[in-house]
């Protein structure tokens, strides 16, 4: 079965609650388990994205690549009506992201990015550590971003703002290998939106009625967390989704985006390398510890 799909950037007039149906808007409040989770507003658009340290934001390679970083701002707004936002000063776009065009299994792969903000992100708000195990058949997911609001059978009613954030249900009914190696891990994950009837796509695993939800406009690069251990750890990002004909947001259409796991080297490797204008700083600062301990060691030979 072939699924007509569309990246959920470009969806915000007819997304529909996440994201579509779920538990509804996540408080913008410090002590909240999403805190960490915030918008990119770039040229007029809302998108989604998470910390994973105090200075990087995973998010969709869709979002961000071809986008010069100061067009780039990552909004957190956990206290209340007030954003603290941040202007970005680098974008990493996975090398192997080749764009939007569907592959042979019929989506399109490697869709992952990190943002580095100019300044760290202070104040207590949460960074999120990345899953290491792969998503599993049937695994409840939770989705938190800042995606057009709705229901399942109305679809959107709400548009996406950098000032709600949402957060919904689901279960992984799909996983999609490696497209570039034979064999490979499982890079994808994909889930249907069932309704009250179980009217999804694929018709496995469901979490039953009115309890499921679905992305929409404005969720790409949305988190997709899974709990283990009592501790909630980022296991994906939101790319896309789509339908076999009916509407993209509404119940028995389906969405899905890019297992953490695969990437999971990739990411800390970015996060580790030191950025060029803090090398300067830090030898800097080396100089002048060697310059001091130095001089001290010169007085203390007098």
């Amino acid at each position: 079965m072939r699924l007509a799909l569309a990246g959920l950037a470009l969806l915000v007039s007819t997304g529909a609650q996440a994201i579509v149906g779920g538990s509804g808007v996540a408080p913008n409040i410090a002590d909240s388990p999403w805190a960490g989770v915030g918008s990119l507003s770039i040229n007029g658009g809302t998108y989604s994205g998470a910390l994973v340290s105090d200075r990087y934001v995973l998010t969709a390679a869709h979002v961000v690549s071809g986008r010069a970083p100061g067009s780039i701002q990552f909004s957190l707004n956990v206290d209340g009506s007030a954003m603290q936002t941040f202007t970005a000063e680098a974008v990493f776009v996975y090398s192997g992201y080749t764009g939007t065009t569907a592959g042979a299994d019929g989506v399109w792969h490697d869709d992952l990015a990190l943002v580095r903000l100019a300044a760290p992100v202070q104040g207590g708000i949460p960074s999120y550590a990345l899953s290491g195990a792969p998503l599993g058949m049937g695994e409840t997911i939770t989705m938190v971003g800042y995606g057009a609001g709705g229901n399942g059978t109305d679809g959107a009613t709400v548009p996406a703002t950098p000032n709600v954030k949402r957060v919904g249900q689901n279960v992984v009914d799909q996983l999609l290998a490696d497209d570039d190696v034979t064999n490979g891990a499982s890079e994808v994950f994909m889930f249907d939106f069932d309704g009250p009837t179980g009217n999804g796509v694929w018709g496995a695993g469901s979490l039953g009625a009115n309890l499921e939800a679905g992305f929409a406009g404005g969720d790409s690069g949305a988190p997709v967390f899974v709990q283990r251990d009592g501790t909630w750890l980022l296991a994906g990002i939101g790319a896309f989704n789509g339908s076999t004909g009916g509407s993209n947001v509404a119940f028995g259409a389906a969405g899905g985006g890019t297992v953490i796991a695969p990437y999971q080297d990739w990411i800390q490797l970015q996060i580790s390398a030191v950025p060029e204008g803090d090398t300067w700083a830090l030898l800097l600062a080396g100089l002048a510890c060697a310059g001091f301990a130095t001089s001290g060691r010169r007085r203390i030979s007098v």
